[in-house]
């Protein structure tokens, strides 16, 4: 039977473009992804999204419910109300043309951005409302996660056998080719995974907010949302493996830091457990029988994760230069600092956006019209000790400039208001978050906790991300809103998986 008058043939190829969107997340920037340009950002899970959509506002028509909407989306609304404005102060501004691009092209890829953005937000809200979609959505996210391993396999094999052993040889590019052949770029330099991402910091961010987070979350709650824990400690090892050997820094302090957050704040959640306060009402939904793992043996794998997690940073900080310019002393500005870590081009591109909104500040210079302003309002110390800044200042130059922070591009951008209403966005789904963890239902606790760590790496990475289309930072949050939405759901029929 189906629901609300919709066929279960509509409903089954529902969830079949759903699950092709979770496998095709890995793959960032699908080189033959049509009205992206030259764009990085062309999520290949945007080709099985697109159909998901119109038959999910077909349900809508049909059921005469729009399955889409959280309280949470308000102040999203009103993130794009303040767009709209910033749109015409950027336009009545009419900045000159750069690199043969005008502020009218620039804003209608900023505002696709932004619809691509939100589509992977709104996707989750209606696909994951129960405990059931849940574990399909989870089953079929980890299983693009194997993809991720398998190539990043290849990868170690090309960067540890392949090139030493064919060095100068056709033999030694192969995996470069292949890699080639569907993303926009190769293999990373520097023995860095990639993954089926466009570079190791795009991979780390994934395993930090798509993938770690209900690893980490079943592990602390004991919520049975994998097959066997065999299978769960597997993932565990895979997430940390891949996270490290990304050697982004700035992601694996995401990981770091977000797990730790996510221990402090689980804290009592997991002294409850540990005093055995639930053994009377176990929680539903956990491994049951003589199988189960006791709340202390979980206590201590969580442990043992996270130190063998701070074992590998530690290894890779003594033996990695770029991760021991982080930790060495002689500079003599906090600029000095910047340029010896290799984050100059990024400090530059930060002042210069807080240079734009301090200009423009109630209404910023329109979205995706950051680029126009960056060269002038670059401070003068980056004329002489950056070679990337050089290359962009360069006559020969096409390419376009972006601030490089999520949060202070909208503040250029979109000034104050947009900064408010995003700032105000991130909270209430963070409120979201409190609510679930507050509920008696353990899939329900289960995806709190799991919305701790997703919304603290969200959070974090507006600091080294710009893209408004990267699903990275949506989709994870349309899980959270959409299991806080479905618990007032009438009970659906179920469905073949």
């Amino acid at each position: 039977m189906g629901v609300g008058g919709v066929s279960p043939v509509h409903l089954k190829w529902e969830r079949v473009l759903w699950a092709c969107v979770l496998v095709c997340l890995p793959v960032t920037s699908f080189r033959y992804l049509p009205f992206f340009g030259d764009s990085q950002v062309k999520p290949l899970s945007l080709l099985p999204a697109l159909p998901l959509g119109l038959l999910l506002l077909w349900r809508c028509l049909r059921t005469r419910r729009f399955v889409f909407w959280s309280p949470a989306l308000l102040p999203l609304l009103l993130f794009i109300l303040a767009a709209v404005a910033a749109s015409a102060a950027g336009a009545f501004l009419a900045p000159p043309a750069m690199y043969q691009q005008e502020y009218p092209t620039r804003l209608l890829r900023a505002w696709i951005s932004l619809g691509v953005g939100v589509s992977f937000l709104l996707l989750p809200i209606a696909m994951v409302r129960n405990a059931q979609d849940l574990k399909f959505s989870l089953r079929w996210l980890f299983i693009g996660l194997f993809g991720h391993l398998v190539w990043s396999g290849i990868q170690l094999i090309d960067i540890y056998l392949i090139g030493v052993i064919f060095d100068g040889q056709p033999l030694s590019n192969l995996v470069d080719m292949i890699q080639k052949s569907f993303s926009m770029s190769g293999v990373a330099p520097s023995r860095r995974i990639t993954g089926l991402s466009f570079e190791p910091s795009w991979l780390a961010a994934q395993v930090t907010s798509l993938y770690m987070p209900w690893v980490l979350a079943a592990l602390l709650s004991g919520y049975a949302a994998f097959r066997s824990r065999r299978v769960l400690l597997f993932q565990g090892a895979v997430v940390i493996a891949l996270g490290l050997l990304t050697y982004s820094r700035s992601g694996i302090l995401i990981m770091l830091g977000s797990v730790v957050m996510t221990l402090l704040f689980s804290a009592r959640l997991l002294i409850t457990r540990l005093r055995g306060k639930g053994k009377s009402q176990p929680i539903a939904g956990a491994e049951k029988g003589p199988t189960r793992i006791s709340p202390v043996v979980v206590r201590l794998l969580v442990g043992g994760a996270f130190i063998a997690s701070l074992a590998g940073v530690i290894y890779l900080l003594s033996r990695n230069t770029y991760f021991a310019s982080l930790f060495q002393p002689g500079a003599a500005t906090i600029t000095d600092y910047f340029i010896k870590i290799y984050a100059g081009p990024r400090l530059a591109f930060s002042l210069a956006g807080w240079q734009i909104f301090t200009a423009h500040p109630w209404f910023g210079v329109g979205p995706g019209g950051a680029g126009f302003y960056i060269p002038e309002a670059l401070p003068v110390w980056t004329h002489f000790n950056l070679s990337e800044i050089s290359m962009l200042l360069s006559p020969a130059n096409t390419v376009f400039p972006n601030v490089k922070n999520l949060y202070l591009r909208l503040l250029a951008e979109t000034g104050l208001p947009g900064l408010w209403c995003w700032i105000t966005f991130y909270l209430a789904v963070l409120a979201s978050v409190l609510r679930l963890l507050g509920s008696k239902r353990s899939d329900l606790v289960f995806t709190g906790t799991a919305g701790i760590t997703i919304w603290l790496s969200v959070v974090m990475l507006g600091f080294s991300q710009d893209s408004l289309a990267i699903p990275v930072i949506w989709l994870p949050l349309g899980f959270l809103l959409g299991m806080q939405a479905g618990r007032h759901d009438r009970p659906a029929a179920e469905i073949g998986e």
